[in-house]
């Protein structure tokens, strides 16, 4: 079984993200929710506008509790992660524990530009990989192959790509 790699969708997720962090006024409403594991250590970044008004919390998951973080440094290790080399896929059917060894961002987005007529929304889990063996080794290690998506587009009732 053959991972689908996400660089070139990780790519354009990451120009959409470049342009909300950098033109938010861009968007009549927005809602980003991103929770990056890495290691044992989890980040959270929310931000959210509706009714002209804009919400942001970042926080860091530690053995002592929550611990908020700036956004922008939330902001950075988000795209951090986007610029890696690449990425896959999780199907969220079976849901896997996530490998320390690999990093992990589950990601949802939904935005309407001023003057789009309809809102765009994705939700996925992506996995930071270095390449196609790297993602074979991956999909060895959690023993669960049903769990990494090996057809684009995904589309599930949980988790799908831009629609």
């Amino acid at each position: 079984m053959i991972a689908s790699l996400y660089a070139d969708y990780v790519q354009n997720l990451k120009a959409a993200l470049d342009d909300l962090f950098e033109r938010p006024d861009r968007y009549q409403t927005f809602d980003l929710h991103v929770e990056l594991a890495m290691g044992a250590a989890l980040m959270v970044y929310e931000t959210k506008r509706q009714k002209g008004r804009t919400d942001t919390i970042a926080y860091a998951r530690t053995p002592k509790g929550n611990v908020q973080v700036s956004p922008e440094l939330a902001q950075q290790s988000l795209l951090s992660f986007l610029t890696m080399q690449d990425h896959i896929a999780l199907t969220g059917e079976p849901m896997i524990s996530l490998n320390e060894n690999y990093p992990h961002a589950v990601t949802s987005f939904e935005h309407r530009a001023r003057g789009a007529p309809l809102t765009n929304s994705m939700k996925m889990i992506f996995v930071g990989v270095n390449d196609a063996e790297d993602a074979g080794q991956y999909v060895e290690i959690t023993g669960e192959p049903t769990a990494i998506v090996t057809t684009r587009p995904h589309h599930s009732k949980t988790l799908w790509e831009w629609k």
